[in-house]
């Protein structure tokens, strides 16, 4: 277990253009496997007054690429906790996508568990509510290079000819192997429900991620759930990224006194 020191504090929490002026509720974002704070560097814009937006930059990407990525979910939230803490003095939500949603949901456990915290809502997209995740063990897991750059295509988040560079192959899949490693050797371990209000979002066309699997995010939480099904693939959160964003402004409380 890391500390992590103020420097480290700001190193992983990163304003995001447009929402950067304090408000009365903090939103942190959380990307999917292979991504970092970039993914929402256009979210500001959207997002309503009053809501002070962060992107959560974890190790080995952008540029944190020099950092050791982390494959073990415990050891990054031991890292991210203590990151966070100075900046969850107000009301707060989490925003996370896929591996993201895990990581916030899991972050929201331990914060309520250990720290007595909540948030005002968790916001899940993109993924299999925790009882339903599949996990591997890392020998199942085909992590070729081969396998990886497939499993991008597959994703439809990046362009063809990014896939076909050489250089950026080499640089972005050592992130993607480590955040796939996290995401599929993670058990779900049930526990204490959650209390806040959770909104599960999803694609009508993801291959992995079902409408059932979203709606079951509420046996998580005695709080209020609600579910919304996007058009698009696993990645609709980029395709619709305005009307995702218009959901969420609807779901975060109005907190700007």
């Amino acid at each position: 277990m890391h500390s992590a020191s103020p420097q480290t504090t700001q190193s992983w929490v990163r304003p995001i253009p447009g929402r950067t002026q304090p408000g009365g509720l903090r939103l942190f974002c959380f990307a999917y496997a292979g991504g970092g704070t970039s993914v929402f560097r256009e979210w500001g814009t959207g997002l309503p007054d009053g809501v002070e937006a962060f992107a959560v930059q974890l190790p080995g990407r952008e540029d944190r690429i020099l950092d050791q990525p982390i494959t073990d979910l415990n050891e990054l939230l031991d890292d991210l906790v203590p990151a966070l803490l100075p900046h969850l003095d107000r009301p707060f939500a989490f925003f996370g996508h896929s591996m993201g949603a895990i990581v916030s949901w899991e972050l929201t456990r331990t914060l309520q568990r250990q720290q007595g915290l909540e948030p005002t809502r968790l916001m899940v997209s993109g993924c299999r509510a925790p009882q339903h995740h599949e996990s591997w063990s890392l020998s199942e897991l085909d992590l070729s290079d081969d396998a990886l750059v497939n499993e991008l295509r597959r994703l439809n988040g990046t362009p063809e000819e990014l896939l076909q560079n050489p250089d950026f192959v080499s640089f972005i899949l050592p992130t993607f192997r480590a955040d796939l490693s996290l995401f599929a050797s993670y058990v779900y371990r049930p526990g204490e429900l959650l209390n806040c209000a959770v909104s599960a979002f999803g694609g009508n066309a993801d291959p992995q991620v079902s409408e059932d699997h979203v709606k079951a995010w509420s046996e998580l939480t005695t709080g209020p759930t609600e579910v919304e099904i996007f058009p698009g693939g696993h990645l609709f959160l980029n395709s619709e990224r305005q009307n995702l964003l218009r959901s969420i402004s609807h779901a975060l409380p109005d907190l700007d006194h």
